[in-house]
Formats: structure tokens, C-alpha cells, sequence
């Protein structure tokens, strides 16, 4: 996985890594699908990985592919790794509305035992936005009293709404919409191909969020884009281009 227009954000959380003094608490803030979530999995990896020896030589917060510790995460296999989202409801049918409390005391099973590969844990909740009250309550106590060599990662896409109890115990990491050269870049792997022409309309109503890029490019939301900028600026008389 490859990190795009994030530099800022790698060299911050790889020089508090190589310090020896890693905070317990990350605050990903920033708007949706400018890669936050990416960087908590590639940024978990790396911390992984070099604890558990020999340490990646490579810039950055990069791990090789073939990296042991790497297929674990993807394989969602690693004992010392959480990944917490919404679940599927009772029915198995959509999402749950939030993340529940359940699932964020179940981190204890993870605290409660020795790391296995190596003496660190990582926890990424994506996206922290999402607990209901009570979960973010439980969040809390494990933060105000975080278990030793343990580091949570929390995704969220409207920082100014979580409890500023929350946000008093992680350091600030902010996500800014990337530029054009790193959405180009990014979309370049994600849909490779992609005629110039299309790009160009993306990256035109995108606004810095390849998340945002890729889902009007999924339901071809760009033409829908220009046709109702062409009706706020020249009107539509007779309908015509409301109805397309």
C-alpha cells in the first residue's frame, strides 16, 4: 500500500517512533478519503514489524509486501492488531449505526494477555466518530490508563465533535485533501487507465479526496457534476438537462 501527499504526517509519526518516546494515543483528523485510514494500517505494520524484529530498512513507514508481519495484518490474522469498524446487524443485512461498546471492551481480551510476536500492541478504530456513547466512554478509561507499549490509532473525519476528553490524550495528527499531483498519483493505481479527460473531471469535483474520486467514478457521478453546474450557470428553460 502506497501513501500519497501524506509526508507531513510519515514524518511525524516515524520520528516519534525512532525516538523511543511513542505516544499511546494518534488523532487522525482531517476530511473523509484523504488516506487516514491507510496511514493507521501502514503505520501499525511498520511499528509492528520493527518490533518484532529485524527492523525494516526502508524510508519512510514503508514494509515490504512479503514482509511476515505485513500478511499477517492483511490476512486480519495478527494477534496484537485490532482493526475496529461497524459490524453487520443481527439480520447480517447493513451496518450497525455505530460501533458498539461490546466491541471496544473487547479490547481487554487483547490487554489482558502478553503481545505475542513482540512486546507492542495497535488498536485502529475507524472511525472514531462512529461509538456510541457508552463506547466512547469505554475508549476513555483504557486512554486515561492506556496498557504499556500499546498504540491506538483513531480515524476521525469531524475531530471537533469527539469528547475533548478524548482529544486531550492523543497527539493531533491532520489529514489535509491532497493536491492534485498526489490525488493523480493515487487514482492512477486505483483505476489504472483511466482516460485523461475523466481524471481531470474527478479531480475537478473531488476536493482532494480520492475516497470521493472513486465513488463518483463508481456510479459516474461526474457527468451528473457538470450537467448541474452547466444548469447554475447558463438555467434550464425546459428541463432538458435536469431530466438527463
Amino acid at each position: 500500500m502506497t501513501l500519497f501527499g501524506l509526508d507531513r504526517a510519515v514524518s511525524a509519526f516515524g520520528d516519534a517512533m525512532r525516538s523511543g518516546a511513542l505516544h499511546h494515543a494518534w488523532l487522525l483528523g482531517g476530511p473523509q478519503g484523504v488516506g487516514k485510514a491507510s496511514f493507521a494500517r501502514i503505520a501499525a505494520t511498520r511499528l509492528l514489524a520493527d518490533a518484532a524484529g529485524p527492523k525494516v530498512e526502508l524510508p519512510g513507514l514503508d514494509v515490504p509486501e512479503g514482509h511476515r508481519i505485513a500478511h499477517l495484518i492483511r490476512a486480519g490474522s495478527h494477534p496484537d492488531f485490532r482493526w475496529l469498524k461497524r459490524e453487520l446487524n443481527d439480520k447480517g443485512d447493513a451496518l450497525r449505526r455505530n460501533i458498539t461498546v461490546k466491541q471496544v471492551r473487547k479490547l481487554g481480551e487483547l490487554f489482558a494477555v502478553q503481545p505475542a510476536l513482540s512486546d507492542w500492541r495497535a488498536v485502529v478504530i475507524d472511525s472514531v466518530d462512529e461509538l456510541e456513547p457508552s463506547a466512547a466512554n469505554a475508549l476513555l478509561k483504557m486512554l486515561e490508563e492506556p496498557p504499556g507499549r500499546s498504540v491506538f490509532f483513531l480515524v476521525s473525519h469531524s475531530p471537533g465533535r469527539l469528547l475533548p476528553t478524548i482529544r486531550s490524550r492523543c497527539r493531533r495528527l491532520a489529514f489535509e485533501p491532497l493536491d492534485d499531483d498526489a490525488m493523480a498519483s493515487a487514482l492512477a493505481i486505483a483505476r489504472p487507465g483511466m482516460p485523461t479527460a475523466d481524471l481531470r473531471r474527478l479531480l475537478a469535483v473531488a476536493g482532494g479526496s480520492v475516497g470521493r474520486a472513486l465513488s463518483f467514478a463508481e456510479l459516474d457521478m461526474a457527468p451528473i457534476e457538470h450537467l448541474a453546474r452547466d444548469i447554475l450557470r447558463t438555467g434550464d428553460r425546459d428541463n432538458q438537462q435536469r431530466s438527463k
